[in-house]
């Protein structure tokens, strides 16, 4: 117990045996750092661990479902229902992408999503449709909705009443990703059957049409490699770690170096703050998808 005290102690608080300076914050340390991120790096891209990184960690329609009521009622609007016809509408234009690859709201043989929405027997009297692909979790796909003026005027028009959603992985111009179509309409028949909530029936139709049958489609919808998945996510999640650590590292090393008074020529650790900024630049572009 006391040798990892000591440890600690010598890792994190600047004191004599470390040079006044927290051994977590000292370049050697950094520097073993960056060896094993680039050998991470390199030993998971001969597994084709890039080629997975398109595919979504966490994203749910659930999740989907309550961000974008959330925002609605953020703005004083009414929640909108699920509803399933609009959800097949949503998961056949995603495999239509897939299939015939391309990423717009019309197809190249003239496709529109009102087709879709028609086809699945929902007669609309208005009627939108969002896109997102290559984003890691559901708020990020929400968040960048509401960033963007012509998603956010979907996502916020108060004439729509029902909302579906498919979120599906594929291969789309050579490149392993998840496609996250969300379509909105308001019925010219009132009685057309819909859901303010997700319960046990609906719950069943997501994971079926999130979860498609590859026998049938192997192009259309690809299943990602779990162990290769998982060890990207080893490595996502390091980069996070090491982000936190040398955050307290940092903050730690200033509030003795002030409590001790500490005077070092070398300047107060703006190397490290270049160093934290960088990662943080890292995780975010890794976390970024697009929309349309």
């Amino acid at each position: 117990m006391e040798k990892l005290k000591n440890f600690f102690y010598h890792l994190f608080i600047p004191n004599e045996k470390n040079n006044y300076k927290a051994k977590a914050l000292h370049t050697d340390f950094l520097f073993i750092y960056l060896i094993i991120a680039v050998f991470l790096t390199f030993s998971f891209k001969k597994i084709n661990v890039n080629n997975v990184l398109g595919f979504a960690t966490d994203i749910t329609v659930q999740k989907l479902f309550e961000l974008t009521n959330k925002e609605r009622q953020k703005n004083n609007l009414k929640s909108l229902n699920y509803n399933e016809n609009l959800s097949k509408a949503a998961y056949e234009k995603a495999l239509d992408m897939f299939s015939k690859n391309y990423w717009a709201h019309f197809g190249p043989n003239g496709e529109t999503p009102w087709d879709f929405i028609l086809k699945n027997n929902y007669q609309y009297e208005y009627a939108g449709e969002n896109l997102a692909k290559n984003f890691l979790f559901s708020n990020g796909v929400v968040s960048a909705w509401m960033n963007s003026p012509s998603h956010r005027e979907n996502i916020l028009k108060k004439e729509y009443t029902d909302v579906g959603f498919a979120v599906v992985n594929g291969i789309l111009n050579g490149e392993e990703t998840t496609l996250v179509v969300q379509m909105f309409a308001n019925p010219l028949n009132r009685n057309i059957k819909t859901n303010n909530y997700l319960n046990e029936n609906t719950k069943t139709f997501v994971k079926k049409y999130n979860n498609y049958d590859n026998q049938k489609n192997v192009v259309l919808a690809q299943t990602t490699n779990n162990k290769n998945l998982l060890n990207w996510q080893i490595v996502f999640n390091s980069q996070i770690l090491f982000f936190i650590f040398l955050i307290i590292a940092l903050i730690l090393d200033i509030y003795f170096a002030e409590k001790f008074g500490i005077i070092r020529i070398e300047g107060k650790n703006i190397a490290h703050f270049i160093f934290i900024f960088f990662i943080l630049i890292s995780l975010l572009i890794i976390s970024k998808g697009s929309i349309i």
